[in-house]
């Protein structure tokens, strides 16, 4: 991909999903605010059986 679109940013977690062991997701548990965020990637890697860890401290904002 050339240009950083949702559908650049869906297919780069697709490879980051299948060459993960694990995904460690810095993500705030919200619904995405568009397609290829963290929610999507999240998503995608339950739906593949990748164990993910959500990272986000207590009190944490964005």
């Amino acid at each position: 991909m050339t240009v950083s679109d949702p559908r650049a940013h869906m297919a780069d977690n697709d490879t980051l999903v299948h060459l993960a062991d694990v995904l460690l997701a810095v993500w705030d548990s919200r619904p995405a605010r568009g397609p290829g965020g963290a929610a999507d990637v999240v998503a995608h890697a339950e739906h593949q059986g990748t164990p993910v860890r959500v990272l986000w401290p207590e009190g944490a904002s964005r």
